[in-house]
């Protein structure tokens, strides 16, 4: 399961301490799946809830976490369906010359940093893909625009590659343009964009779960870097 270290601008344990944290949940999550009676579904459910519960709480503080984020798909398909050595921040907030940006979802592994945007509709719809400010998506005969993603695939490698170079952070940066039910038709894709959808989907999720490197050090000093530059809105605990 990956680990969810920031969700929009609640406060997340990894904040605390991001070099012992990641540790400690691949550990707990071990402890747990071997006692558990629950089936895969269900102990990733349950694990699901105790992830949220990191990403929105420390001993001394917490968040109200919004409970649409609790049906969220996408959100259980980060979480549930990639290795423990996968580090999320989902929709994150960060604070850039005091004003606040959300962006998508940023996926780090041990070996490199994956921003990704979700573009999807219809099934087998086709976006047509363009340098303009406006794509085009097709579904049979009808058309619609619809913002370009590179717009804000390049608004998050601007801002990781900014903080990475403030911390002295190398680890490679992916963008990925996400349609798992339909295609892109792009033919002049520029050469860092990858377009991920239905033909070509199962196998760069393949290569992604089948990574079996350990956390990297730099993977955690990215993370940390990252956090830091993040908004973060909570409450101190009554109790």
């Amino acid at each position: 399961m990956g680990q969810l270290i920031k969700l929009q601008d609640y406060i997340s344990r990894y904040e605390v301490d991001m070099f012992r944290y990641p540790g400690q949940f691949i550990r707990v999550k071990r402890q747990q799946w071997e006692k558990t009676v629950l089936e895969k579904q269900q102990f990733l459910d349950h694990i699901f809830e105790f992830q949220m519960k990191w990403a929105s709480s420390t001993v001394r503080d917490k968040s109200y976490i919004d409970k649409e984020f609790y049906k969220d798909p996408n959100l259980k398909y980060f979480l549930q369906r990639f290795p423990d050595t996968y580090l999320v921040l989902y929709k994150p907030i960060f604070k850039l010359k005091k004003a606040p940006v959300e962006v998508e979802i940023i996926l780090i592994s041990p070996m490199i940093t994956w921003i990704i945007t979700i573009l999807e509709d219809k099934e087998n719809s086709v976006f047509l893909g363009s340098h303009e400010r406006f794509w085009t998506e097709r579904t049979g005969k009808h058309e619609k625009k619809v913002l370009s993603p590179m717009i804000e695939l390049d608004r998050m490698d601007g801002i990781i590659r900014t903080i990475y170079s403030a911390y002295g952070i190398e680890l490679p940066i992916r963008k990925v343009i996400l349609n798992r039910t339909g295609y892109f038709d792009f033919p002049l894709v520029p050469y860092d964009v990858e377009l991920v959808e239905k033909r070509n989907y199962e196998e760069w999720f393949t290569s992604l779960r089948n990574m079996r490197s350990p956390l990297k050090h730099m993977q955690l000093k990215a993370g940390n870097a990252l956090l830091q530059h993040c908004q973060t809105v909570c409450v101190r605990r009554m109790e």
